[in-house]
């Protein structure tokens, strides 16, 4: 399973409980059936070690043996699949290109769903849902029509993407519409897909769908008016997440 003379580091991802890229590290390391283990921090108060090792002050942070550490998701992703014996990139070098584009473009859009959570009036919400279906149609015209977004094999791409899709699925609960099956029917057949698979399931903190409402109640956004009661909160926060 490893590459570097068949020799085994122990890793240590360091989370926050709602951090969509953190879960993209955990679901690449799973799929590559890598052991490892799991330290959640609060932002808020980080920890001094934490300071030391992540110059951006942000999780994902990857702990590899006794003193390398790795920050940002994509960085650390790459280094699951050079590592890893069993490769998850295409074969093809367009396409493995290709991949690592759209893993790009899914990120960009997971601050997309952040913009819309942050909007205060009506008007900027709707102009904000209008800005992410047309990112979503982009994706949409890119997939192929198979099992997963380009294929029949689950892929980095797809590490990437399920955290989008799952916050999403969350949203969509409260503000129907977000996720359109026809408009988006390729998206949506892929998260169905993607939302029963092991690995993203295991991904999600046991308690993130109730975490992520009391965010969104926190922002006091135009979004948060469609929270049950007992999410909305009076209390502001500065949590990117």
């Amino acid at each position: 399973m490893l590459h570097g003379g068949g020799q085994s580091l122990k890793f240590k991802l360091v989370s926050y409980n709602l951090c969509p890229f953190v879960q993209q590290v955990f679901i690449a390391l799973s799929l590559k059936g890598l052991d490892f283990d799991i330290e959640y921090i609060d932002l808020s108060n980080p920890p001094t070690w934490f300071t030391k090792v992540s110059p951006l002050k942000k999780v994902p942070v990857l702990f590899a043996g006794t003193n390398q550490v790795l920050f940002e998701s994509i960085a650390i992703i790459e280094f699951i699949e050079d590592y890893a014996e069993q490769k998850t990139y295409p074969s093809d070098l367009f396409e493995r290109s290709r991949d690592r584009a759209w893993i790009q473009f899914i990120n960009q859009l997971m601050w997309s769903l952040y913009d819309l959570s942050v909007m205060g009036s009506e008007e900027e919400y709707g102009s904000t849902v209008g800005t992410l279906h047309k990112k979503l149609d982009e994706l949409e015209a890119a997939s192929h029509g198979g099992k997963y977004l380009f294929g029949d094999s689950f892929s980095l791409v797809e590490a990437a993407v399920a955290p989008l899709l799952l916050r999403l699925s969350y949203l969509d609960e409260i503000a129907p519409g977000l996720l359109d099956e026809v408009r988006h029917s390729n998206i949506c057949r892929v998260n169905n897909q993607l939302m029963a698979d092991a690995n993203v399931q295991r991904s999600a903190h046991s308690d993130l769908k109730q975490a992520y409402y009391k965010l969104l109640g926190k922002r006091q956004a135009y979004l948060s008016t469609f929270l049950p009661e007992k999410f909305k909160s009076a209390e502001s926060t500065p949590l990117r997440y």
